[in-house]
């Protein structure tokens, strides 16, 4: 029995495709790589028991496309779009259990019906849940609440084929949840780790009320400076929720169009009791001394993702005093290739009550630029900028400065799945 055959027969005929080309953004000609539709988490165990037993290895993403490298694989690539029940929304406690192929449109649509609502992600590169907060990307609300939404409860399903439970439900599936997990802190060890200790095919998602007022006030400003000095006091003031800012190119993103946008646009959300907006409001208000922009046709901009799919981007955090240093880092960066920072959208999302700021760079869509954003990567981090999840060539600047970390995650890796099987990958091979 071939190995087509032989995963048709775990997970049905319809869910094994030999045509991989939607998974890459480079031109596919020839692939010994398949991809599989799991629509439980028995068929995850049985599809990770079939690579093992053929040494064939499983590529899993919490991005739209796979690395190019992979093409020259021959392994299993999975797609858990099948895998979409949101299997219980707990109001009280709020939290919600979904399986990973929920999306953020189809969750957010039944939230509703509870009066409750996500921390919408920024620079998100799919549209999975699950897939989209285990790799601490941030969320917009960072400036009030914590800057990335940590799962638990998750379901894993290891190498060997076993299933973990982490949080309260390694104890009982039916025991009250909290949106912070007590020890043993399980839940951690698959946070940002991109399936390579496990795959992650459930968790719970920490989720917040709809308030009786819910506001949205924009500025435009012609300094940037100014710009984020705004979105640095106005949380520590504690006069907010979100507080963003994006350049023309930023927000003509968001928009689709540029035509008309001012060179900086502040964007601050706010919701309570309608008394403490007013007074919120009003007080924003003298502190800029300036009219507010209308943002009507572009409601619910704060309550929704902010897709980075289609367009190379990079993000990482840092202090609001270091952002012109790396502004410069970017500028002379792409001005070699001949890109300018005109060409380039930035937002800055405002977090831990203006202590920080996330600072991300969206580039042109032609293919040198998707190489030039990892060569950018490279130079910030030289220069100190903190990216929270390391891949490609970051992540091999970042390691080579601390061979012992890399050493010891080689060796968790080797003791959670010692025939390589879940997302290898050359930089955790024991030299």
């Amino acid at each position: 029995m071939s190995i087509d055959e032989r995963l048709k027969h775990v997970v049905g005929d319809g869910d094994v495709l030999s045509d991989i080309s939607p998974y890459f953004r480079e031109p596919v000609t020839s692939s010994k790589l398949r991809v599989v539709f799991p629509h439980t988490a028995e068929d995850v165990q049985s599809i990770l028991g079939l690579a093992v037993d053929l040494g064939l290895p499983i590529f899993t993403t919490s991005d739209t496309c796979f690395p190019k490298p992979i093409l020259s694989e021959e392994g299993i690539l999975v797609d858990f779009k099948k895998m979409n029940k949101i299997e219980r929304v707990d109001p009280v406690n709020l939290m919600v259990h979904v399986q990973r192929g929920v999306t953020f449109e189809d969750l957010g649509e039944d939230l509703k019906k509870y009066n409750i609502k996500l921390a919408p992600p920024v620079a998100a590169t799919s549209h999975s849940v699950v897939e989209q907060y285990t790799k601490k990307i941030v969320s917009l609300r960072g400036a009030r609440y914590p800057e990335t939404i940590v799962p638990t409860n998750m379901l894993v399903v290891l190498s060997d084929g076993r299933i973990q439970r982490t949080g309260s439900h390694a104890i009982s599936e039916e025991a009250a949840d909290v949106q912070i997990e007590m020890g043993p802190f399980l839940s951690y060890w698959y946070f940002g780790s991109d399936d390579i200790f496990g795959i992650v095919v459930r968790a719970s998602i920490p989720v917040f009320p709809m308030w009786e007022e819910r506001r949205t006030l924009a500025f435009a400003f012609d300094n940037a400076q100014e710009a984020w000095g705004l979105i640095r006091e106005l949380p520590r003031r504690e006069l907010c929720i979100e507080a963003t800012v994006l350049d023309r190119m930023g927000f003509a993103g968001l928009l689709g169009r540029e035509d008309g946008l001012p060179s900086w646009i502040a964007i601050i959300g706010l919701e309570g009791r309608k008394k403490l907006v007013d007074y919120q409001e009003r007080m924003i208000l003298e502190r800029v001394n300036k009219k507010a922009l209308d943002l009507s046709g572009l409601d619910g901009l704060l309550d929704r993702p902010w897709y980075a799919i289609d367009y190379p981007h990079l993000g990482f955090y840092t202090t609001f005093n270091r952002i012109l240093e790396f502004d410069k880092v970017v500028d002379d960066t792409i001005k070699s290739e001949g890109y300018s920072m005109g060409d380039i959208g930035r937002k800055l999302i405002s977090v831990s009550y203006g202590g920080g700021v996330f600072c991300e760079y969206d580039f042109p869509t032609d293919e040198r630029a998707w190489e030039l954003a990892g060569e950018v990567e490279v130079r910030l981090v030289e220069r100190g900028a903190f990216f929270d999840r390391l891949q490609g060539k970051i992540a091999e600047a970042t390691y080579s400065r601390m061979p012992d970390n890399l050493n010891l995650i080689r060796k968790i890796k080797k003791m959670m799945d010692p025939q390589n099987v879940l997302n290898p990958q050359e930089l955790l091979q024991e030299g």
